[in-house]
């Protein structure tokens, strides 16, 4: 492969991959009772509202282990292996079980919307450096054979965009002290979803002081 043909190419790949780089996971709005004046909570049972039982159970898991030494995060399938038993037609049940057991938050999270839509990017021009200049040799730094530019023609591709709701109550009366509703871009998969958006309540929550530091 000639140089030029293997530059065309390389150009290529790094203008593919700052493509696949755009997922991100950020804070979209976020409220915290501002009369809780609270310690760390202890124990915490994770509820994560979703119609998949299996995506339900390992949320909830990977959500519960993240918390740190000081908090206890407790993953609801285990003390309600059916999520309906979680209602308001049982909130005196849930609640004295739930004050019984020691527990003095309940976090939960559901998929509020997911949104697609259609992204245009125009066509954009590059410079490159040719063959002999800093990149063909330390000492010529600086000197150039040839320079080229490379157009790159507009493109479309679609975003998909996931928005996460999260409110964390106390225990056992039930006030909500914490809401955050965060935003994910068309992640790769599935665990990288609940890899970045666990990651970001957890750290929410250190940072507001709900769970140990």
């Amino acid at each position: 492969m000639g140089f030029s043909l293997l530059r065309r190419t390389l150009l290529a790949a790094l203008f593919t991959a700052l493509l696949t780089a755009c997922t991100s996971t950020s804070v979209i709005s976020e409220w915290r009772d501002p009369a809780y004046r609270g310690a760390a909570l202890k124990k915490v049972l994770v509820y994560i509202a979703a119609s998949d039982d299996a995506v339900r159970r390992t949320v909830e898991d990977r959500l519960a282990s993240s918390f740190p030494e000081g908090t206890q995060g407790v993953a609801s399938y285990t003390l309600f292996p059916e999520a309906k038993e979680i209602n308001e037609q049982n909130e005196k049940a849930l609640s004295a079980r739930l004050q019984k057991e020691g527990f003095d938050g309940a976090l939960t999270a559901r998929l509020a919307s997911v949104d697609k839509e259609n992204v245009y990017v125009p066509p954009q021009t590059y410079f490159a450096p040719g063959m002999l200049g800093p990149y063909g040799s330390f000492y010529g730094y600086g000197r150039y054979a040839y320079a080229s530019l490379y157009a790159v023609p507009g493109y479309a591709y679609q975003q998909t965009r996931y928005m996460i709701e999260t409110i964390l109550y106390d225990v056992p009366g039930g006030k909500m002290l914490w809401t955050m509703t965060s935003e994910s871009v068309s992640p790769d998969s599935r665990q990288q979803l609940i890899d970045e958006v666990t990651s970001l309540i957890d750290g929410e929550l250190k940072k507001q002081g709900f769970i140990a530091g």
